[in-house]
């Protein structure tokens, strides 16, 4: 997994962590909303990026290896 957004995955779970410590007042609640649309957009860049490698690992054993999916 690419290691760039499962560490800002982190530090944006930590924001949301310490926010939910805190009563909700309309600024901590606006925080956390924009925090989720983050962390949304983040996970689904970790996904692209996941498959992505995936896929180019896949082409690399069918190029070394054509009938590995035969197998």
């Amino acid at each position: 997994m690419p290691s760039s957004t499962e560490a800002r995955i982190e530090e944006i779970v930590s924001k949301i962590r310490n926010l939910c410590g805190e009563p909700f007042s309309p600024q901590a609640e606006a925080e956390l909303r924009k925090l989720a649309r983050e962390l949304r957009l983040v996970i689904k860049q970790h996904v692209r990026m996941a498959k992505s490698s995936l896929e180019v690992k896949g082409a690399t054993i069918h190029e070394h290896d054509p009938d590995a999916e035969k197998k």
